[in-house]
């Protein structure tokens, strides 16, 4: 599956990554993404980071001596952040049809409702779109590796039977099709009711699953 050279795995790099975790920090992300979410990243400065959040400039540079390290933790504490809560989602779940279902439903809709990712797809799209569309490999990949490692994890479990090297290419076919519900948002699929989710996982999703039971 790899291509000759080593890709980066940006989501194993926000779960291992030794972000800050102070009350100050937290509030300046907080601040931060408030302020990314109303103006992008073209208009993003420190000095209306500062302005939120009730702290001086210098302050902000001593947890963040520069607006690019600010912007790089910013996107891996929301990367980790989706990665935590979808993790617990699919945790929650007691078989493999309801963690499949309910893991691609929450990626899906988080994605799809993530107030940055939304105002920059829509409005600056030269900061994300090549890297999710002709440069994706890097991030495909990392995403395959998420998703595979839970399949890995109910194959281990006796709950799932499929060779291992089918495990890869099943999970590149989930990680392209959220990224195609979140790049291009209108569809004919009826994602926007929990009646209309259900109904196409009893449709498309769960045979899918039962069909890989041992």
């Amino acid at each position: 599956m790899q291509t000759g050279r080593v890709r980066k795995d940006v989501l194993r790099e926000a779960i291992e990554a030794e972000l800050p975790d102070d009350e100050s920090t937290n509030r300046i992300l907080r601040a931060a993404l408030e302020h990314a979410e109303d103006f992008g990243l073209r208009r993003f400065t420190v000095d209306e980071v500062a302005r939120r959040v009730g702290l001086s400039r210098v302050t902000i540079y001593r947890h963040f001596p520069k607006k690019d390290k600010l912007l790089k933790v910013l996107i891996m504490s929301e990367l980790r952040r989706f990665l935590t809560k979808a993790d617990t989602v699919i945790a929650a779940q007691s078989t493999p049809e309801a963690k499949l279902i309910e893991g691609l439903t929450f990626a899906v809709m988080f994605l799809r409702e993530h107030k940055l990712l939304s105002r920059l797809l829509r409005t600056e799209p030269e900061f994300l779109l090549p890297y999710l569309t002709v440069k994706a490999g890097d991030f495909l990949a990392a995403a395959r590796n998420w998703i595979a490692g839970h399949i890995r994890a109910e194959v281990t479990a006796g709950h799932l039977a499929m060779p291992d090297e089918d495990i890869d290419i099943v999970a590149e076919v989930l990680a392209r099709n959220v990224l195609s519900l979140v790049l291009t948002p209108e569809t004919l699929l009826p994602l926007d009711s929990p009646e209309g989710r259900q109904r196409l996982a009893e449709l498309y999703f769960i045979p899918i699953v039962r069909a890989l039971r041992p």
